[in-house]
């Protein structure tokens, strides 16, 4: 599939296959569709999941950094 397909142009090309094939699967769009908005979700949860590590991780850095100088002294 080309990654410069959006959600429109493969819902079009999906319904020309079912003109040409004379015949619908009517549940295959909605289905689609959901997975569409899952796949979305699941994207802004990595996203959000990713940020919240990488400060997570900086601020185990900053408390290490601290731990480190107060066996220093």
């Amino acid at each position: 599939m080309d990654k410069q397909m959006t959600p429109e142009l493969l819902r079009e090309a999906m319904l020309q296959l079912f003109r040409d094939a004379g015949y619908t699967v009517p549940e295959l769009l909605p289905y689609i569709d959901g997975l569409t908005r899952e796949n979305d979700r699941l994207k802004q949860e990595l996203k959000r999941l990713r940020l919240a590590a990488a400060r997570g991780s900086a601020s185990s850095d900053s408390m290490n950094t601290r731990l480190k100088d107060a066996l220093r002294e």
